[in-house]
Formats: C-alpha cells, sequence, structure tokens
C-alpha cells in the first residue's frame, strides 16, 4: 500500500520524513495510519507526454564589451 508520511518515522529500519510517499505492507500501513504518523497516498496522475519536435537553436552570446583602461591620467 502507498503511504503518505505526515511525520518524520522509521519503516523497516529506514528513516522516512515529511512528504515522503513509501510503498509498504498493508500491516505496516494500518500500523502507520492508526497512529498517525501517514495516511494513504493519492494515486499519482498521469503526466502528459512532452513532443519536443525541433532542437531548439543554440544561444549565441553577445561580446563582451571592454572598458577603456584608465591609466591614472584624467
Amino acid at each position: 500500500m502507498r503511504l503518505l508520511i505526515l511525520r518524520q518515522t522509521s519503516i523497516a529500519g529506514q528513516p522516512a520524513r515529511v512528504g515522503d510517499v513509501v510503498e509498504v505492507s498493508d500491516r505496516d500501513a494500518r500500523l502507520l495510519i492508526g497512529s498517525g504518523k501517514a495516511e494513504a497516498a493519492p494515486v499519482p496522475a498521469a503526466r502528459p507526454a512532452v513532443v519536443v519536435t525541433q532542437d531548439p537553436e543554440p544561444v549565441q552570446p553577445k561580446p563582451r564589451q571592454r572598458r577603456a583602461k584608465s591609466h591614472g591620467t584624467a
């Protein structure tokens, strides 16, 4: 079962931090949900595929303009 961790805890000796989504056994899930440390994780929505039709043109950097040197003469 997929769980969203609400409070930092450890599952089977591994640390689980707040906000982590972990896969655990039903037994562990019931224990964590019952103690208020986790809740059932929402089903992840399918992300739309990004289609790249053409590589973008590389951006050419503009040449730097150099400042005139002043050797202490004004």
